[in-house]
């Protein structure tokens, strides 16, 4: 029997529970199909309020997608096929499935079908839109072999803040970068160093951001150390990525990766990596090892964003680098081979990337 469609209602407290589950900051590439023009949006942020702010002409039926593919990561050990069948949905359905109250009350039903099977819950689930054609992936963390739990930084204490300017930055950043978003204006130039947007509204934003970095350097990286709220040091680690190219914003955005809270992890790796893919010369400046050691941790956004940055510092087949990958992060590396979609890269960083792959699993036999 085919499910009845979400209704209104239903769609807008779907996309309220994905933004109160904090998965509002990554960042995705989408490839069109047919067409090698690669957009950078904030993926759950923008269907989130597309969601909610959808005009009501729209049909019932135009606002959920099939779902094209759920991949895994952190299994080895366990048995895929059994909690593949234990889930409450399966690829080719209609997604979020019908009756969906939000995404946390949809991650909490796979928790426990997950945890029914295999006796413990999952490390993470996301829900990320779209691949090629236009559906959803889901992205299951599991607690095998491949998994270790990390310990990250202790949280910071400290009572410093940015100031309000700062924080209307950053709005209006996100403002404009939407409304390039829905115009299909944010393709982005990384070439020198940071995000660069060609819409003409989010470029004046970002180089606003760059200015501001510039002349603020000091206390933006005194925020992203010591500041205790994380929303202030997730901003401070965006603007440290338009600020100053020096050895002391690389430790202070490197610092930052292993960061306690998933957001300021997720804006600092991201900075480190279009920073790491435009100047080689920074990119040897880079540790490997704190993005080796994310390739181990329970949450997808680490996995995708540490995928990146290992993509550009192996760039220059260092063999000592291509040897710590394939000692120490195989497993996850392999798995992630397996993955149908890696949302986060231009096709010519996925190629690249699968290329190092396939000479660790040559290494490896």
């Amino acid at each position: 029997m085919r499910r009845k469609p979400l209704n209104r209602r239903e769609l807008a407290l779907f996309a309220k529970g994905v933004i109160a589950g904090r998965l509002v900051s990554y960042r995705r590439r989408v490839i069109i199909a047919g067409n090698s023009l690669a957009m950078n949006i904030r993926w759950m942020y923008i269907l989130a309020m597309a969601l909610v702010v959808t005009p009501p002409d729209v049909t019932q039926a135009s606002d959920r997608k099939l779902l094209g593919e759920i991949d895994f990561f952190g299994y080895k050990s366990l048995d895929l096929a059994v909690v593949r069948a234990a889930l409450p949905f399966h690829e080719g359905d209609l997604f979020p499935p019908g009756k969906t109250k939000s995404s946390d009350d949809l991650k909490r039903q796979v928790n426990e079908k997950v945890q029914q099977n295999i006796g413990r819950e999952p490390t993470s689930v996301s829900f990320v839109c779209c691949d090629a054609k236009q559906r959803w992936m889901v992205y299951i963390g599991l607690p095998g072999k491949s998994y270790q739990a990390l310990e990250f930084n202790p949280a910071p204490t400290g009572d410093i803040r940015l100031p309000k300017a700062a924080l209307a930055l950053r709005q209006e950043y996100e403002k404009a970068w939407m409304s390039a978003v829905m115009k299909g204006h944010a393709t982005e130039d990384d070439s020198e160093g940071y995000t660069l947007t060609n819409d003409p509204s989010a470029r004046r934003a970002e180089l606003a951001v760059r200015e501001y970095a510039l002349h603020n350097e000091t206390l933006i990286l005194q925020v992203l150390a010591s500041s205790s709220d994380g929303r202030h040091r997730s901003i401070a680690a965006q603007m440290a990525g338009y600020g100053r190219q020096s050895e002391e914003q690389i430790d202070a955005l490197v610092r930052a990766s292993l960061d306690a809270e998933d957001n300021v992890r997720n804006d600092a790796v991201r900075a480190l990596e279009v920073l790491a893919g435009a100047k080689p010369d920074l990119a040897r400046r880079i540790p490997l090892e704190p993005f080796v050691r994310l390739l181990r941790s329970g949450a997808w956004s680490d996995h995708n964003k540490a995928s990146l940055v290992l993509s550009a510092l192996t760039k220059s087949r260092n063999p000592k680098v291509l040897e710590t990958l394939r000692a120490e992060a195989l497993d996850p590396l392999l798995e992630m081979a397996r993955w149908r979609n890696i949302p986060q890269m231009t096709q010519a960083r996925y190629r690249r990337l699968n290329q190092v792959k396939l000479w660790i699993r040559l290494r490896a036999k």
